[in-house]
């Protein structure tokens, strides 16, 4: 890999425009600013979860960015000539403290919620309300027949570019490598009830950070079809067996859970083998699939918190927090427009009556629009 030279002033111009496009800012006199976590994951790994709680717990503390890969970046900012390791490592160049976190998911679930993120828009090519009409067996063999090609890849090995620990720290729940002056850590999904105090310890913080549950896959619309498919889903041998050699579960469990985790899915298997695509037959399928896609499947607003810093935001943000801490269910989100529009209501049931009266008509008009977010 080619490292940029962050000194020539076309390479620096270029990099502080990529920020930009990202939303990363570089003033230093805010606090955020100068701590930045990066959130770079494979998909379907729970990471949206992750990013939803640390803002909501330390959204002025830190700034986070959530991205899975460089098709994102062409995608949504339109950035093709930088990798996201390239931007990580340009920010740690300004001097901000530089935080990476990868998250690993168990591999029969991963592949799962990865195929139902992309069914409709993918694999089926069609709306959610007709898929939510298909029988279940259907999709279960669609879903077997490309079981082999649904990646369950590890950032932390293969895009980090750092030293990979001989074993895992099933004590602190992670792995940690610093390299450059930048901290990368790898999560398990597995062990998110307990990211409360890890993450104190990742983000060297002294806050108890709530987790927000965010983005999960029973609570979108294509909840009817899924819990179908989790009901009578079995796993064919031969794909048990795939599993059964996965050397990322023999990596990221300890023996006792990587027994416990097979055992639960070898009482939903099925003894009867079926057949997969072969790579022509995939390769095929991928070309009609993608030549028919109207649908894109990169989505931006799906996080219960964007990370807005004005008084509406502060304030929703608040009282969800305490819902959470209260052990509710948060099933709503930061908009800032709605919070704003909520903030601004709030305020006016607090003025007094009488103070209307005084008020020259119009003079509301005349107020900066600054003095409405503070």
């Amino acid at each position: 890999m080619t490292q940029l030279n962050y000194n020539n002033a076309e390479c620096y111009n270029r990099m502080k425009y990529v920020n930009e496009c990202l939303g990363i800012s570089d003033d230093f006199s805010i606090e955020k600013n100068k701590n930045i976590v990066f959130v770079y994951t494979p998909p379907k790994v729970g990471s949206t979860t992750l990013v939803s709680s640390i803002r909501l717990n330390a959204c002025g503390k830190f700034t986070v960015l959530h991205l899975h890969n460089e098709i994102m970046l062409r995608v949504l900012y339109k950035i093709t000539d930088v990798t996201v390791l390239d931007i990580i490592k340009f920010n740690r160049f300004l001097g901000k403290t530089v935080i990476v976190i990868d998250i690993y998911r168990s591999p029969i679930e991963q592949k799962i919620s990865t195929f139902f993120e992309n069914i409709h828009s993918l694999h089926f090519n069609a709306p959610i309300e007709v898929l939510n009409t298909f029988e279940v067996n259907r999709i279960i063999k669609r879903f077997n027949q490309v079981f082999p090609y649904l990646q369950t890849n590890d950032h932390f090995r293969t895009k980090y570019m750092v030293p990979f620990p001989e074993k895992f720290d099933f004590t602190n729940k992670y792995i940690h490598a610093e390299v450059d002056g930048i901290n990368y850590f790898k999560l398990r999904l597995k062990d998110s009830n307990e990211w409360k105090t890890v993450l104190q310890k990742v983000l060297n913080i002294n806050v108890e950070i709530y987790i927000a549950k965010d983005y999960e896959t029973s609570k979108k619309p294509i909840n009817h079809i899924f819990s179908l498919f989790k009901q009578y889903y079995e796993i064919p041998s031969n794909l048990f067996q795939l599993i059964e050699g996965d050397e990322h579960l023999k990596y990221y469990y300890t023996e006792y859970e990587r027994t416990q985790y097979l055992n639960t899915w070898r009482s939903k298997m099925n003894i009867t083998e079926i057949s997969t695509f072969t790579p022509n037959e995939y390769s095929f399928y991928m070309d009609v699939a993608l030549d028919n896609q109207y649908i894109s499947e990169i989505q931006q607003d799906h996080y219960i918190d964007l990370g807005c810093l004005c008084m509406g935001c502060c304030r929703k943000r608040g009282r969800m927090l305490l819902k959470i801490k209260n052990g509710e269910v948060v099933d709503e989100k930061i908009h800032h427009g709605e919070a704003v529009g909520e903030y601004l209501k709030m305020k006016a049931k607090h003025i007094p009556v009488y103070s209307l009266r005084t008020i020259p008509r119009n003079a509301g008009l005349r107020r900066p629009m600054a003095s409405l977010y503070s």
